[in-house]
């Protein structure tokens, strides 16, 4: 199984301060090709949005590291280890952030979002309203936006359009860092065919549809390196064309050779 990985991200066309941050991983193994891709976002409207988004990145950067190779074994991943250790990772990350900004006096947060591949398998773990998108025959969002509007639609009260414009969007029900307690959300599957996932920040999503997503990122349109990273440019330029005023981060990770 091949992988093909590009970045890009942008302060957008209004804010001086990128509180995106983001670790993209891409190793060799016994097992074949591993890569981790992590995005944080800030929260904007608190303090240190930049800071709570690269420690959070930097925590999961050296949990793969150090930690990561103790969940491998003959048949692959241990799923329930590897959540258990993310579940943990992200309460530690969330009592440090809510300790140094009580110290403060202020609050702090960034959404997470984080997906790992190995072995045909795809595992993520993800809090707040940051996104993984997986492409193949159609586009699939793989998370939950931990919104107000997002549990609006989940009620019936909201329509899916209605949420794409209402003004309440950019409220969360939860980040870490400064939610007292956080639930991410887990999840794994099995690639079946070749496919691309995006991780991205909220400011990547705003203005792109799922038509404009699949045509540019399907795997079958992907071949390079280069050919990619030019992609992932594209979109970001083509965002702050139509006047997107949040930070842009994408990750792009293109899997290639997918046999059953």
């Amino acid at each position: 199984m091949n992988m093909i990985i590009s970045c890009c991200t942008d302060a957008g066309t209004t804010k001086t301060i990128n509180q995106d941050a983001l670790s993209v991983r891409l190793v060799d193994s016994p097992m074949g090709k591993i890569a981790l891709a992590v995005v944080c976002d800030g929260v904007g409207g608190l303090a240190f949005g930049e800071q709570a988004s690269r420690e959070t990145v930097m925590a999961f950067h050296n949990w793969f590291a150090t930690d990561f190779c103790l969940l491998t074994g003959a048949n692959g991943i241990y799923e329930e280890s590897l959540f258990y250790q993310w579940k943990k990772l992200i309460a530690q990350i969330n009592h440090r952030l809510n300790t140094f900004a009580g110290k403060q006096g202020k609050r702090m947060g960034t959404t997470l979002s984080v997906l790992l591949l190995c072995q045909k398998e795809y595992y993520l773990c993800h809090v707040g309203d940051s996104r993984i998108y997986r492409i193949d025959h159609c586009v699939q969002k793989l998370t939950t936006d931990h919104t107000l509007v997002e549990r609006e639609v989940a009620l019936g009260t909201l329509t899916e359009e209605q949420a794409r414009t209402d003004a309440r969007r950019g409220i969360l029900l939860q980040c870490v860092g400064a939610s007292p307690k956080v639930n991410p959300q887990f999840f794994h599957g099995r690639l079946k065919e070749d496919a691309t996932f995006l991780v991205t920040s909220d400011g990547f999503v705003h203005l792109i549809s799922e038509e404009e997503l699949y045509g540019h990122f399907h795997p079958a349109h992907i071949f390079t390196k280069t050919q990619l990273n030019k992609v992932c440019r594209q979109m970001v330029e083509l965002l702050m064309h139509r006047g997107e005023q949040d930070n842009i981060t994408v990750i792009a990770v293109a899997v290639k050779e997918v046999v059953d």
